[in-house]
């Protein structure tokens, strides 16, 4: 958790400067080659990254007590490829207890520090940290890097700028409730995997990931990826080893922990013909009810796939499924690699069909194709928005997303409009905000609407083949947007001010799609079964 104290920062910086001034060891340099106190200065969050190093894959091995949740041993090894000569590097990392770290196999140093600026005024809310490595020996450019960190004790929950919770959040049931707590939620969005894993914790780092998690028996564990194997270990626990070799970035991992239904089944994607492993798990503490409500929800999966497969192209991923578990203190659900999570259930004792839609279209927009900073959440957020409102008309007899495009720009109160989703007034705070959701997804629907169908087929298209498996700024979105028009002179111009004034700008939008010659078909009315515009801030939408 965040060091608030000024005596304990000092302590700890002297503690670094010492590891590094022992004897044969110079103390480091700001002009020194290497990647520490330099980050890859994200606009919301310039904590996060590490410049000198390009990370290709993660093992990870967690030997988990979830009675204590504390990790009874750790181990990540990252292998990464360095991009300059390397004295020194740094990794994301929050304090837990390291006990060494080796560089292409040979003993290093390391220091564990705060990460500079600091991300809030807020003491509650986590202050990011730094695991500081000098190797025996210089890493040359271009040559392979090892590092492996052992580690223990017990991971850390982050607390966010708007005070909610990611990375390792105890899954604790509430008072009462047997047991009261049987794990761990692992969600990640933005920062959290630093809490449980040394990482190059910014988006555009992606990697391949093994996970590896020994439990006991009475336990589930998983990664993101497929199940490569559940070993018994004799011993009363057991190892779920999972693996993902398409690149992923770390705030898409997971090591969720519990007591869980856990189902392997499978789907056929229409498009392909390929059969994809399906693991679904729903915390065992529900009641038969809620399970089958859940379950009820689950079982649209392969239909709401298969859609959204037939509107983006093949599924990036080899699996899907669904992590469903109790937990207090979240209130979100998340778009895991692979898994989507969630973490409660709705009043009505099951989850959310929109939700689940979201989360599933997350893993080509957002997931595969990935924001290039936090303040291109908008993307992510907005495409997923987007298949909720496509999914909700093809499939449910909702208003088409002309209609909700109308709707929303006509409901929406004046304060919904003050702020950019592409600016959120420079403050990590808004990264949840509502304008992310709903403006965002009205930039998707205006696209669509300005290009025509076959333009925005085309602009779908060359998103998941340009940046497949890569990272989109707003910027690269926008040119590419108009690059698929084919628009030049006045209405290229009037397309690029669309643009600036729905992503940039914080007043409402006079550019409309009509002002394209276009004609959105069907009346601003909602219809029976629409939903309600999100109130700005609310903190019921996904992430």
């Amino acid at each position: 958790m965040r060091r608030g104290k000024d005596a304990l920062t000092f302590v700890v910086v002297a503690i670094a400067l010492l590891v590094f001034a022992a004897p044969g060891v110079a103390a480091p340099k700001d002009d020194e080659p290497g990647g520490t106190g330099t980050s890859l200065r994200d606009p919301l969050f310039p904590q996060i990254g590490n410049t000198g190093y390009d990370a290709r894959r993660y093992d990870i091995e967690l030997d988990y007590d979830p009675a204590a949740n504390r990790f009874r041993s750790a181990r990540t090894k990252m292998v990464a490829r360095a991009t300059k000569t390397l004295s020194r590097f740094s990794l994301d990392f929050q304090d837990l207890d390291v006990d060494r770290v080796k560089v292409n196999g040979h003993p290093a140093r390391f220091a564990q520090v705060e990460a500079k600026p600091d991300l809030s005024p807020l003491p509650e809310v986590t202050q990011p940290m730094k695991l500081v490595v000098r190797p025996e020996r210089r890493v040359r450019k271009g040559d392979r890097l090892k590092v492996v960190v052992r580690y223990d004790g017990t991971p850390v929950m982050i607390t966010d700028p708007d005070t909610s919770v990611e990375g390792w959040i105890p899954a604790c049931h509430g008072p009462g409730m047997t047991p009261p707590c049987d794990g761990a939620f692992v969600v990640n969005q933005p920062i959290g995997a630093q809490g449980w894993f040394p990482s190059n914790n910014h988006p555009t780092d992606k990697a391949s990931f093994d996970t590896s998690i020994t439990v006991p028996t009475s336990h589930t564990a998983f990664g993101i990826g497929e199940l490569a194997s559940r070993t018994d270990n004799g011993d009363g626990t057991w190892s779920w080893s999972w693996s993902e070799d398409d690149p992923t970035s770390t705030y898409l991992t997971t090591a969720t922990v519990g007591l869980f239904d856990h189902t392997e089944t499978a789907l056929v994607e229409e498009s392909t013909g390929r059969a994809l492993p399906v693991h679904n798990a729903l915390d065992s503490s529900f009641t038969p009810e809620q399970k089958a409500n859940v379950n009820a929800v689950l079982a649209e999966t392969p239909a709401m796939f298969n859609f959204l497969s037939g509107r983006y192209g093949p599924y990036p991923y080899d699996s899907i499924g669904a992590v469903v578990d109790r937990t207090t203190g979240v209130g979100y659900a998340l778009e895991v690699a692979t898994k989507p999570h969630y973490s409660q259930l709705s009043s009505s004792g099951t989850i959310s069909r929109f939700t689940h839609v979201h989360e599933i279209a997350h893993q080509w927009m957002g997931n595969t194709v990935t924001l290039e900073t936090w303040l291109d959440i908008w993307f992510n957020e907005g495409w997923a928005t987007w298949s909720e409102w496509a999914w909700d008309f093809a499939e449910n007899g909702g208003p088409p997303p002309e209609e909700v495009f109308a709707e929303l720009y006509e409901t929406l109160p004046d304060d919904f409009w003050t702020m950019a989703p592409a600016v959120l007034d420079g403050d990590p705070a808004n990264l949840f905000s509502g304008v992310v959701y709903d403006r965002g997804a009205m930039v998707v629907e205006g696209t669509r609407q300005i290009l025509g169908e076959a333009g925005f087929a085309e602009l779908i298209r060359r998103l998941l083949t340009d940046f497949r498996y890569d990272n989109i700024s707003t910027e690269e979105f926008i040119e590419l947007a108009e690059d698929v028009s084919g628009f030049t002179g006045a209405r290229l111009a009037m397309l690029d001010r669309f643009y600036e004034q729905w992503l940039y700008e914080g007043q409402k939008p006079t550019i409309l799609p009509a002002d394209f010659g276009v004609s959105a078909s069907g009346s601003a009315q909602p219809r029976s079964g629409s939903r309600a515009p999100t109130p700005p801030g609310s903190r019921s939408h996904p992430r």
